[in-house]
């Protein structure tokens, strides 16, 4: 790729990548809480609100006065993060509480309200703490709260009100809620919307439908609804609707071509206009519309990694000024919705800088620093990483995130192969990674394939996945370790394979299938009996929409049973002799600890090589993280012991 490309040659040119004669950088600082992890700035440009660790570990929540640079804590507790949050007007602010400890003040997570200057404190909606994972960071997606605004349209800005689904005797209508008492106000939309779109007025003009396993999608341009279109949400003519402006809707489709991008709806012939607005050649475009009061000012997307097309002039030469100022980041703006400053937010960050947070003032060409998530690590000590894709040994080409050591004699490495949490979700971006730079330090290669069935890279990749768990899958990422090994990155002879969840079950199944190209395997909270999956209590999360989904991906628990049975890694256990360790924890959101501990008996009869770890989550590790770091430290020490610590430099 041309960014990733030319960013890798200037830390090479700068001397970035020496390191060689300093001494590893200690665990914990890869995956300790970051201390800054979001800014957003206010509909009038005049306030930002900060997520910040609290002297307590906690996520909390603060507003910075860009004129008085003043800073107010408005929401932290101590025993509570703040997860998610945006600014509903240039007063109130909306956020999450998760992780709560019941033991302490605050009492229950879910969602709050509060003015910029901590008063008018409001709980909205209360939920039960989700299981936890021990392998949790407590760190949410540092970009996530980027989205929140045009997610559903153009926000609603003129009263202290959002838009929500109220569910009751499983009916589930779409309200307006005065987030001051927490009063909802029906506004009549069809039965079973789940999804909306709202003009720059605030009005509900555009809603998706669940009606007997279609979505039915629906317009209400003055006083009536009627219905556009009617399909099933996985066929090819399938589209979702993502703004409607100035009577024109704007909708994400394939409309016969692999990816998905963005076109323009006829609304009189109720079809879709034939010429993409956006289209990203290789990526689905998957992003969103970064919109001010009254108009779009761009589109973001995410191809390697978050970049936005900016159609605004103001926005391109406000780009083209910071961009001057940072250069070698990826620098990710936010401005006020009807901005009366002149203050921008400025995101960065690259392959070897976790975010970092500026204000910047327009003309005046000044970046004020709001705080960075790991401001104590060198990007001159992280090691680079490399966007390619590769031939599948079907044809089919593989997205694939190489992040290559500092190491000084150029030869072959031994190589960890990272595979992600979720199966259908791309597990890999050009940004840092604590994981990934942990390995990296260590001297290992690392490779994070994105197989068959990964969303965001066009319909043909996605649809060759389907049903190939186990198998197909399996092969891209063998072959990903193949293309490695050609390209003289990879020790042939020194290669493990690791991950959580789906990436644990690949794991396993990896060595099952090529015990002469993985000689271990790492496994937590991973997936060991498909056709359990099916029997699981989801807690919601399979819905009448995400099981047919499921079903597509891996296969029908009844018609498909022989199929799920041999693609399964407890079925399998026989066959895995390499060294193994596996890591599960008791109450696990992931995988239920039985799961884990059926495979571990089952492999260790006939495996002497196996390492059992079990973990307790609690409320600690939100804050300390112990149980994470503690994963790492044995993984760090079953790597060294199976393929070698390859140390940096000489």
């Amino acid at each position: 790729m041309k960014l990733t490309t030319a960013l890798l040659a200037g830390l090479l040119a700068s001397g970035a990548l020496h390191a060689a004669d300093e001494a590893p950088i200690v665990l914990e600082q890869f995956f300790q809480k970051p201390s800054t992890t979001g800014a957003s700035i206010s509909p009038d440009g005049r306030h930002i609100a900060l997520r910040k660790m609290s002297p307590e570990g906690r996520s909390m929540l603060m507003v910075l006065n860009v004129a008085t640079r003043e800073r107010k804590v408005v929401a932290n507790f101590r025993n509570a993060d703040v997860n998610h949050f945006y600014w509903l007007n240039d007063v109130r602010l909306a956020y999450t509480l998760g992780n709560v400890d019941y033991q302490g003040g605050i009492g229950k997570p879910g969602l709050y309200a509060v003015d910029r200057d901590g008063k008018g404190v409001t709980g909205l909606s209360y939920t039960i703490n989700p299981p936890r994972s021990f392998t949790d960071s407590g760190d949410y997606a540092s970009s996530a709260y980027l989205d929140q605004s045009s997610i559903h349209g153009f926000p609603p800005r003129k009263a202290d009100e959002m838009f929500v689904i109220v569910v009751n005797d499983d009916q589930h209508t779409l309200a307006r809620m005065n987030t001051r008492n927490g009063d909802f106000t029906d506004i009549r939309a069809p039965a079973g919307t789940y999804r909306w779109l709202t003009d720059p007025d605030s009005n509900v003009r555009v809603v998706v439908a669940r009606r007997n396993g279609k979505d039915v999608v629906m317009i209400k341009p003055d006083d009536t609804w009627r219905e556009l279109a009617s399909f099933d949400p996985l066929a090819p003519d399938a589209f979702r609707p993502v703004l409607y402006l100035d009577g024109t809707l704007y909708v994400r489709a394939y409309r016969d071509k692999n990816e998905a991008a963005i076109y323009r709806y006829d609304l009189r012939k109720n079809a879709i206009d034939g010429t993409p607005v956006i289209l990203v050649p290789g990526y689905d475009a998957d992003g969103y519309f970064v919109l001010d009061d009254k108009k779009m000012l761009g589109y973001r997307i995410n191809t390697d990694s978050e970049t936005t097309v900016w159609f605004d002039a103001d926005m391109k030469a406000l780009q083209k000024e910071v961009d001057a100022l940072l250069p070698g980041t990826l620098n990710t703006l936010s401005v006020g919705g009807h901005s009366e400053t002149g203050y921008v937010v400025v995101d960065a960050h690259r392959d070897v800088q976790d975010h970092a947070y500026f204000l910047y003032q327009r003309g005046g060409k000044k970046l004020q620093s709001l705080g960075a998530s790991r401001p104590e690590l060198d990007p001159a000590r992280m090691a680079p990483m490399l966007v390619e894709r590769y031939a599948a040994r079907d044809g089919l080409q593989v997205p694939l995130f190489v992040t290559l050591p500092a190491r000084q004699d150029k030869q072959p490495a031994p190589t960890v192969v990272l595979i992600g949490d979720a199966a259908w979700q791309r597990s890999a971006y050009w940004e840092w990674n604590a994981e990934v730079q942990f390995l990296a330090s260590r001297g290992y290669v690392v490779l994070q394939p994105q197989p068959r069935g990964t969303e965001g890279f066009g319909r043909a990749h996605v649809v060759a996945g389907a049903k190939q768990w186990g198998r197909a899958m399996q092969d891209d990422i063998a072959d990903a370790v193949q293309w490695s090994v050609r390209q003289g990155y990879t020790d042939a002879a020194r290669v493990c394979v690791v991950g959580g969840g789906y990436g644990g079950y690949a794991a396993m199944m990896a060595l099952a299938r090529d015990p002469a190209l993985f000689k271990c395997g790492v496994s937590w909270s991973g997936i060991t009996d498909l056709e359990a999956m099916f029997r699981r209590n989801w807690d919601g999360s399979a819905d009448e929409r995400t099981l047919p989904r499921l079903r597509a991906a891996i296969g029908d628990p009844k018609l498909d049973a022989a199929q799920l049975r041999e693609a399964s890694p407890l079925h399998n256990a026989a066959r895995i002799q390499q060294p193994v360790l596996l890591a599960y924890g008791k109450d696990d959101g992931r995988v239920p600890f039985s799961d884990g501990r059926k495979f571990y008996t089952a492999l260790a009869a006939g495996n002497p090589r196996v390492q059992w770890l079990e973990y307790t989550p609690d409320v600690e590790d939100a804050k300390t993280q112990k149980n994470r770091i503690d994963l790492w430290r044995n993984i760090e020490a079953f790597l060294g012991k199976q393929i070698g610590r390859a140390a940096p430099g000489p």
